[in-house]
């Protein structure tokens, strides 16, 4: 009978013992896993406002379930680890805050920071009575009623410059037109009071002749003809110099120059009255403003050094006179 190979296999018990500790620390690794991991699917947190602002101080308040560790980043290069921290930002912006739960779990939330809102005191704005109104060429007299004010900067809205230093000031308007008048005490610009004044058209003078010519009687109408017949009242040249005036006309300018002188007028260049001859004289007339309306005059002071971009810009005039009748304007302001 023949003999049979039979092969025995021996494993070493090394190789055995290494099988067993791979074995275990991949179980550990796996464990540790699973458990880091459940629970915290959803990371879900608040807080305890919907606006806020800087250095307001914010509550951030974790509501994933299962937690047991957080990380948190408040997009500003700041962090902390506590579960309800708050925290304030330092400038105004959109901020992404992300948790990490678990040291696993992510959740992001974006958080809207605005500009802080000074209250200001209202005691502390100056205190002055103004009327109505009052005529080109009138006197005008205000007076400060302010405690413990010791310097003053009155601007009566006509130039962009500080008209009167004194308590008292007294001011005469050259041009009709709605302005506003600015007052600042001891020089704290946020505290400044501004308050409206309608300068109107001059009184017309009448003369000592025309005062004497209402008071002269009527006299009887004998029915006696002025001028002899064929007398043609100097009509040798053929002109009747009785035929109204001719009406005023305005100089010609393009849109871009009126432009320029615009920009002019907000580099403190150049005032109302530099238009007044395109207006025919009358600076008061109403235009469109970035669709408000408001007399050239105010416009003017509007935009008096602040620097501003025109982006558009419609003249109207009158057909025959070249006088502006209108004006639309669109612009907008701009830091440098």
């Amino acid at each position: 009978m023949a003999e049979k190979n039979i092969t025995h296999y021996h494993m070493d018990k090394m190789v055995r013992y290494l099988f067993i500790f791979v074995f275990l620390i991949s179980a550990t690794v796996l464990g540790f896993h699973i458990k880091n991991s459940s629970g915290c699917s959803t990371v879900l947190f608040n807080t305890d406002a919907e606006n806020y602002s800087v250095g307001e101080a914010i509550m951030f308040n974790d509501l994933t379930i299962d937690a047991e560790k957080w990380q948190w980043a408040f997009g500003d290069n700041t962090s902390s680890f506590q579960k309800s921290p708050a925290h304030y930002f330092e400038k105004p912006g959109a901020y992404d805050v992300e948790l990490i739960v678990n040291g696993s779990c992510v959740g992001v939330q974006t958080v809207e920071i605005k500009e802080a809102v000074k209250v200001l005191d209202s005691t502390k704005f100056p205190v002055f009575d103004i009327p109505q109104s009052v005529r080109v060429g009138e006197s005008l007299v205000l007076k400060d009623e302010t405690n413990n004010a010791s310097t003053w900067e009155w601007r009566f809205g006509e130039t962009p410059r500080i008209d009167d230093n004194n308590r008292t000031a007294t001011y005469v308007y050259k041009e009709p037109g709605l302005y506003t008048v600015k007052l600042i005490v001891n020089g704290d610009v946020e505290y400044m009071t501004k308050k409206k004044i309608n300068v109107l058209e001059p009184k017309e003078k009448v003369s000592v002749l025309e005062k004497r010519k209402k008071r002269r009687k009527k006299v009887k109408d004998w029915g006696v003809k002025e001028f002899p017949e064929g007398y043609t009242g100097g009509k040798e040249d053929g002109t009747d110099k009785n035929e109204p005036p001719k009406p005023i006309t305005a100089p010609a300018i393009t849109t871009k120059n009126f432009e320029r002188m615009l920009l002019q007028v907000s580099e403190g260049n150049k005032t109302a009255l530099d238009f007044k001859r395109y207006f025919c004289g009358d600076i008061t007339k109403s235009v469109v403003v970035n669709q408000k309306t408001m007399s050239f005059s105010v416009l003017c002071q509007k935009i008096a050094n602040k620097n501003i971009k025109i982006k558009s810009l419609i003249i109207d005039k009158q057909k025959g006179t070249n006088c502006i009748n209108n004006i639309s304007l669109v612009y907008k302001r701009t830091i440098f």
